[in-house]
């Protein structure tokens, strides 16, 4: 997610002394622990825990081993650092927690090929989710982007009460004409109407456009309106093009809890 940090992260940074008075933290009042479905419909994100314990054994055996690197993205350092002490939680095993090390590194082991998803928060960041995930085998190059907790005020809807989808178009063959473009993707939430999705401009401050009905070069957008306590599938489409959300490890459904921005990424491809 480093192409959403760089636009997102910098169009806060351009808008700073607007955010810098803000008081209110929209990660606030997030639900710690859930436990979410294995099954195949979208709904089962459910009741939260109310005590954690640390531990780096997550769900029943067979275990992979899986290694994540957090880097904390804000508006005096865009580029990113380590992020330590942040609180890494999963659907797969309420009641635990794991820290992120000096390094900004999580590692533990997990139940393979069991979907999941992952809570990260840390003071000063938004409140994350990951997309669901199932992995089959040890991994220890994952990334990920935790971001400032002031780029809550550029997302229509999100607040301590209510779930966000925060989108951006992974771009996966850069020579193919129109298909390496993020402009002109329609996102939609089968089975959802009540889904309220923006698009946002191409400005160095990106701002919710009025009226769109697609995404512009800059691919982004969020997904407001949804309910908490389910995992819900996106679809997504471009003439000509291929846009996908299902790309392993990734399941292709998207968590939603209260007080979180949950990241997805949409991969286009001819």
């Amino acid at each position: 997610m480093k192409r959403l940090a760089l636009l997102l992260v910098a169009a806060a940074a351009s808008a700073g002394v607007a955010f810098a008075c803000s008081s209110s933290s929209p990660s606030s009042g997030a639900t710690p622990l859930a436990d979410a479905s294995t099954g195949g419909d979208d709904t089962g994100a459910a009741d939260a825990g109310a005590d954690v314990t640390v531990a780096t054994t997550c769900g029943p055996s067979p275990w992979i081993t899986l290694g994540v690197s957090l880097t904390g993205i804000t508006l005096d350092d865009l580029d990113g650092a380590p992020a330590p002490g942040i609180e890494f939680t999963s659907s797969l095993c309420p009641g635990y927690v794991e820290y992120s090390d000096d390094a900004g590194m999580v590692e533990g082991q997990i139940s393979a090929n069991t979907p999941f998803y992952a809570r990260l928060q840390g003071a000063g960041f938004l409140s994350e989710l990951t997309p669901e995930e199932a992995f089959d085998a040890s991994s220890s190059t994952n990334k990920l982007d935790l971001f400032t907790s002031l780029l809550g005020d550029l997302l229509p809807g999100f607040s301590a009460q209510s779930a966000t989808v925060l989108l951006s178009v992974d771009v996966l063959v850069e020579d193919a004409g129109a298909c390496s473009s993020s402009d002109g993707i329609t996102i939609t939430v089968p089975g959802h109407p009540e889904a309220q999705v923006t698009y946002y401009s191409t400005e160095s401050l990106p701002t919710p456009i009025d009226g769109g009905t697609a995404t512009t070069t800059r691919g982004l957008a969020s997904i407001a309106g949804l309910a908490a306590n389910q995992l819900v599938t996106l679809a997504a489409t471009k003439p000509g093009c291929t846009v996908v959300f299902a790309r392993p490890p990734l399941t292709g459904r998207t968590p939603l809890e209260n007080g979180f921005a949950s990241l997805m990424p949409a991969y286009l491809s001819p």
